[in-house]
């Protein structure tokens, strides 16, 4: 039976060509939904108010400081997407996203004065991941603005956790499971297509390589990885790792390198989506890292970069995170905690030994993404409601 179509509202701070991972993951379900009949509209931010409009896809873009470095900055982006979206006629449905955080108060609202249903994405949750992203907020503040998002996440049609243990979390934070949907994200449709001309890789071929292909966060931890760089510096000058210079992270990541003395790693610029094959090939393993109480509230995109680019992970991080688990489940990486050093080193000496190793494991990982259906599971959420 064709699925009855719908208008479908997404709220998220960026969006094509703005770089950020919510917003490519955005784009793409806009692009999927759009071919199935649906009618988007996307509320944005640029550095200049634009709207673009195509068929069944209208982009409205507000004017907002590109880079936002403040907690009030993010306030004024919310007042100002809040303002712009009691504008829009009524939708079927409003899908709030977490970028600005806090979102989801927008989308319970504008929803609720639509008559809409109100999905609430949860790519990150908020006010949770404020602490450790290192925002000192006072306790009455957090308490408040918990209770605030929590009840609009309670009251939302459904929620959309990206992973496992993001569901876990939230349902021990008394958030109602019955609703949720776990979706997982996805590679980005560049790695999955097929190429016409033969890659060239983008860094020369002499050495093995550890490769950071994303944004470098506040909920990362890189010491760790750091410090076995010290020890190969010395006793494998042939292994390298290579970190794609972009994120809140960056500075810190640079003063902790400058600090070891270190001449084995390298900062790269990031590569536009057409070029990321060619990056993410040039790595021989791909580094995750989670910063311990990060877990069930993020979960780091790279996690599927790593998986289309057929790599083995080396994943930095809790073991009650589901990259942790796909690891031990399907033998395709190392998983180590922070802090183990020791353990880190002794698992990319693994691969950096053992050729036949590396070869099981880059086959295991590319076969993670055949039973993955992500954009068909929105399809379907959407045709549910």
């Amino acid at each position: 039976m064709p699925t009855t179509p719908k208008s479908i509202l997404i709220i998220n701070r960026v969006f094509p060509p703005t770089f950020g991972a919510t917003g490519r993951v955005a784009c793409e379900l806009c692009l999927h939904l759009r071919k199935t009949g649906h009618k988007i509209t996307i509320l944005t931010t640029s550095s200049a108010p634009k709207i673009d409009n195509a068929k069944n896809l209208e982009v409205i873009r507000i004017a907002s400081n590109s880079t936002p470095d403040s907690i009030y900055e993010y306030f004024k982006i919310l007042k100002s997407l809040k303002r712009e979206a009691k504008k829009l006629p009524a939708h079927d449905i409003v899908i709030s996203m977490t970028d600005p955080p806090l979102t989801v108060l927008i989308g319970h609202d504008i929803a609720k004065a639509m008559k809409a249903k109100h999905i609430h994405w949860a790519m990150d949750l908020y006010p949770d991941l404020l602490p450790v992203m290192g925002h000192n907020i006072p306790k009455i503040i957090y308490k408040y603005v918990e209770r605030k998002t929590h009840k609009a996440i309670k009251n939302s049609s459904a929620i959309v956790p990206i992973s496992k243990c993001m569901a876990r979390y939230m349902t021990h934070k008394s958030l109602p499971r019955h609703k949720m949907y776990i979706i997982e994200n996805w590679p980005e449709r560049y790695l999955q297509d097929e190429e016409d001309d033969q890659p060239q890789s983008l860094l020369d071929n002499d050495k093995f390589r550890i490769l950071y292909a994303g944004t470098i966060g506040l909920c990362h931890e890189f010491l760790t990885v750091l410090k076995a760089a010290k020890y190969f510096q010395t006793h494998n000058p042939e292994i390298e790792f290579i970190f794609t210079a972009k994120g809140r992270g960056k500075s810190l990541l640079q003063s902790q390198i400058k600090q070891l003395e270190l001449n084995n790693i390298r900062l790269i610029q990031p590569q536009s989506s057409k070029r990321l094959n060619n990056l993410l090939a040039t790595g021989d393993l791909h580094l995750i890292t989670m910063k311990p109480d990060a877990v069930g509230k993020i979960f780091p995109s790279k996690f599927y970069s790593a998986c289309a680019a057929g790599r083995p992970i080396i994943f930095v991080g809790p073991q009650e995170c589901e990259i942790h688990k796909n690891i031990k489940r399907y033998s395709c990486g190392v998983s180590v905690q922070n802090n183990d050093v020791q353990s880190l080193v002794k698992g990319i000496l693994q691969y950096f030994n053992n050729s036949d190793i590396w070869f099981e494991h880059s086959k295991n990982i590319a076969g993670l993404l055949d039973n993955h259906h992500p954009l068909q599971e929105w399809e379907d959420l959407i045709a549910s409601m």
